[in-house]
C-alpha cells in the first residue's frame, strides 16, 4: 500500500467514521455542544450523542470503550469515563508496546488534536463549524510534510453526503484524485457502525470497531491496564531518579547504569575533561517555560512497554518531555541499559 493511503487510513479510522449513515437509526441533534450528560428526558434515548466526546467518535449510547482495528493500521483503543469523557487513547504496535496519546481541547472542550508522541509519530487535528458536535474536517499528518485533509459534507441530521480530500506529500499538493467511497457493512442496536469499508483510487480496505457499553464486561480496559502494569519498584525508582535530580550524581549513575549505558553517556558528553551526558534524562531547556507560573520538574506518568522498556513522561521547568529507559530490576537493584528521547517540547518550539 502506498504511503499516502496509509496516511488517509489513519485519518479515516477516527473521522470518516464520524459521519455514519445508518439507514433508519435515529440521529441526534448534531449542533448540540454538551460536555456532560444530556437532560433526563434525553437520557432515555440511548441512540443520542450523550456527550461531545462520544460525538467526536460517532458513538451513540452509554459507550465506555471502543477499539479500532483494520488493514494497514495499528490497533487503537479509546476508554471513556462513565460520564462519556475520553479517559485515554492507546495505540498498540506489533510487538505489544502501548503508547498513550496526548488529547488537546479548545475552550468549549471539543477535542482538537490527538497526538501520539512515538518514534514514528502521527497526529490528527479536528475542525468544527459553529457549535456542531461532529467534526467538519480533519487533518492527519506525520509531521514530515505529509498530510491529508478530509472535509465532510452532511445533511441536517448529520448523515454523510460526500467527502472531499486534499493531500500534501513533502509539503507539496498532490494532483486531483477520486473521492473515497465509504460503505458501512454492519451496525449494532444503537446505530453504531461495527465495520466500515473504504474504497479509494482502486484500493479497498476496512476498519472494525469493538464497542463496550456501560454495564458490560470490559476486556478493552483490562487489556490496557494489564499492558500498562509496571514493576512498582522500577516505577518508584524512575520517579525518585528524576524528581530528586539523582541522575546528575555520577556516583548514582555508576551504581545504576550498565557499562554500555555509561559508555553511551560518556560518548555524548559535549565538553572537555570527560563526564556523563546527564542532560539526556531531561529536556534541552535551559530555563523554565515562559508564561508558566509554577514551572515544576516532576514525572507525570510511567508506562511499561515490552522487552524491559519503560516510557516516562515528565515536566522540566514546565516544559513537557518524554523518555524511554531500558531498565531491569536485579534483586532490588535497578540497572539502566539504554535511554531514548521521545519528546522534547523545548526543542520542538525552538527548532
Amino acid at each position: 500500500m502506498k504511503k499516502k493511503y496509509l496516511v488517509l487510513a489513519v485519518a479515516a479510522m477516527f473521522t470518516l467514521a464520524a459521519a455514519t449513515s445508518c439507514g433508519d437509526s435515529k440521529k441526534s441533534k448534531k449542533d448540540k455542544d454538551d460536555t456532560e450528560e444530556v437532560d433526563d428526558e434525553e437520557k432515555d434515548d440511548e441512540d443520542d450523542y450523550l456527550t461531545q466526546d462520544l460525538a467526536t467518535f460517532d458513538l451513540r449510547g452509554p459507550v465506555v470503550a471502543v477499539k479500532y482495528v483494520g488493514e494497514h493500521i495499528e490497533p487503537v483503543t479509546v476508554l471513556f469515563t462513565d460520564r462519556g469523557k475520553v479517559e485515554g487513547i492507546y495505540k498498540f504496535d506489533t510487538e505489544g508496546n502501548m503508547d498513550q496519546a496526548n488529547v488537546i481541547r479548545e475552550d468549549q472542550q471539543h477535542i482538537t488534536e490527538i497526538d501520539f508522541p512515538t518514534l514514528d509519530p502521527w497526529m490528527t487535528l479536528f475542525e468544527y463549524e459553529d457549535d456542531s458536535m461532529l467534526p467538519s474536517a480533519t487533518i492527519d499528518s506525520n509531521r514530515m510534510g505529509n498530510a491529508t485533509t478530509m472535509t465532510y459534507h452532511r445533511d441536517d441530521d448529520g448523515n454523510l453526503e460526500s467527502v472531499d480530500h486534499e493531500e500534501m506529500v513533502h509539503g507539496g499538493k498532490v494532483g486531483e484524485t477520486e473521492h473515497p467511497v465509504v460503505r458501512f457493512d454492519a451496525t449494532d442496536d444503537h446505530g453504531n457502525w461495527l465495520k466500515c469499508t473504504i474504497i479509494f483510487d482502486g484500493f479497498s480496505y476496512f476498519y472494525k470497531r469493538t464497542i463496550i457499553y456501560e454495564g458490560d464486561d470490559n476486556p478493552l480496559r483490562k487489556e490496557v491496564e494489564e499492558t500498562a502494569a509496571t514493576d512498582p519498584d522500577i516505577e518508584a525508582f524512575i520517579i525518585d531518579m528524576y524528581d530528586n535530580d539523582r541522575f546528575t550524581d555520577y556516583s548514582f549513575l555508576e551504581a545504576h547504569c550498565t557499562p554500555g549505558m555509561l559508555q553511551y553517556l560518556k560518548d555524548n558528553y559535549e565538553y572537555e575533561g570527560g563526564g556523563y551526558a546527564v542532560w539526556l534524562f531531561r529536556t534541552s531547556a535551559q530555563e523554565g517555560k515562559p508564561g508558566v507560573t509554577n514551572p515544576v520538574s516532576k514525572v507525570t506518568s510511567v508506562q511499561k512497554e515490552s522487552d524491559g522498556w519503560y516510557h516516562y513522561r515528565f515536566l522540566d521547568g514546565g516544559w513537557q518531555g518524554e523518555n524511554r529507559l531500558k531498565i531491569s530490576n536485579e534483586g532490588g537493584v535497578m540497572m539502566i541499559d539504554q535511554i531514548e528521547r521521545v519528546h522534547d517540547e523545548c526543542a520542538d518550539v525552538n527548532s
